[in-house]
């Protein structure tokens, strides 16, 4: 095995970058938060007026600096088969606090 003394200097740059990254995404994403999915599931769920059939739930960075946010959507498909949703809301939850931070409807 060459020392990284030997290395390329596209290889060290790589191998830089690669640590740069899984420490970030394990440091960053990967956090506590004092938010649950189910709980922000449950407070986003009160911010909209209609029966959703369906919802997702995803965890992820918003802002410099990075805070973390739930983004809780919930539809209901098209009945007409053209594809589309009947009905489609957002909602962003602040993963620390249980703060709702935005809500977005679709017209």
């Amino acid at each position: 095995m060459k020392s990284i003394r030997q290395w390329s200097m596209p290889a060290k740059m790589f191998t830089g970058l690669a640590i740069v990254v899984v420490v970030g995404y394990f440091g960053g994403c990967l956090g506590r938060t004092d938010i649950t999915g189910d709980e922000a599931v449950r407070i986003a769920r009160a911010q909209i007026d209609f029966e959703p059939e369906h919802f997702n739930a995803e965890l992820g960075r918003q802002g410099y600096p990075p805070k973390p946010v739930w983004a809780v959507t919930f539809w209901i498909v098209a009945k007409d088969g053209e594809g589309g949703f009947e009905r489609r809301t957002a909602v962003e939850v602040h993963a620390d606090t249980g703060e709702v931070l935005k809500i977005h409807i679709d017209p």
